[in-house]
């Protein structure tokens, strides 16, 4: 598996994003501290160590060599470590999206069913999956645990730290399909899409048609005859932008 190096530290990182982000605390001169286990970076070590107990436990007997996420059983891990291969084996019976895991494709399968069985505690609102809810308390919480180690701005949620990075790195993953400007951001992409004539997001490859959104498009997708649809049909093909990350 590809790995990208520090020159300066030797540390090695499974993706040239993640490289960037550590290169930052080098240029800023800063003390980044980073869990192996979920991403939080911390300015201080004592901080660092503190997290890590959230880790802990003697039920988690296996562990990733390359992540350091733990597991209680060898089958767990070798489904994990399928995440790291990118191997997609795990297919939506209704939108033929796949996932790398059991786990995944059981989250994406409440988007079809309507499913809602996380409840927050503070003001009632309902989620698919615990990760989403726990991220959704910090707004009540004020818990910021991700942390820039370029600017020291601080997040509540992971990817709302990698967006971030983006600005100190100038990276733009996002590219629309139709004029191949980009963007840093989804949510930038989705507005600039709507210059386009007001252009959504999603186009039918069958009809053409545009749809608003995900399930929009895969409602309207079960309005086609089966015999319409290419054998080599994804959801993914409905998409008027390409992602690079």
């Amino acid at each position: 598996m590809k790995t990208y190096g520090c020159e300066l530290c030797g540390k090695r990182f499974l993706d040239s994003l993640r490289l960037r982000m550590h290169l930052l605390a080098h240029s800023a001169g800063a003390k980044a501290f980073l869990c192996d286990h979920c991403g939080a970076q911390f300015s201080k070590e004592d901080a660092l160590e503190s997290h890590r107990q959230t880790h802990t436990g003697s039920d988690m007997a296996v562990f990733c060599l390359l992540c350091g996420k733990r597991f209680q059983t060898q089958t767990a891990l070798q489904q994990h470590m399928e995440v790291h291969a990118g191997v997609r084996s795990y297919i939506c019976s209704e939108c033929n999206r796949t996932f790398p895991s059991h786990t995944a494709l059981k989250r994406h399968l409440r988007s079809h069913t309507g499913d809602h069985p996380y409840e927050c505690e503070f003001c009632g609102s309902c989620f698919r999956d615990e990760s989403t809810l726990k991220g959704h308390k910090r707004i009540h919480t004020g818990e910021k645990p991700y942390e820039c180690n370029g600017c020291g701005k601080k997040f509540s949620l992971k990817h709302q730290l990698e967006t971030h990075y983006r600005v100190h790195t100038g990276e733009k993953p996002f590219e629309c399909k139709l004029c191949h400007q980009r963007s840093r951001d989804y949510s930038a992409m989705i507005k600039h899409l709507r210059t386009h004539n007001g252009a959504s997001p999603y186009q039918c490859t069958i009809c053409l048609e545009y749809c608003p959104s995900l399930s929009a498009m895969q409602k309207h997708m079960k309005g086609h005859k089966p015999e319409e649809i290419p054998a080599d049909w994804r959801i993914e093909k409905t998409y008027l932008y390409l992602c690079y990350v």
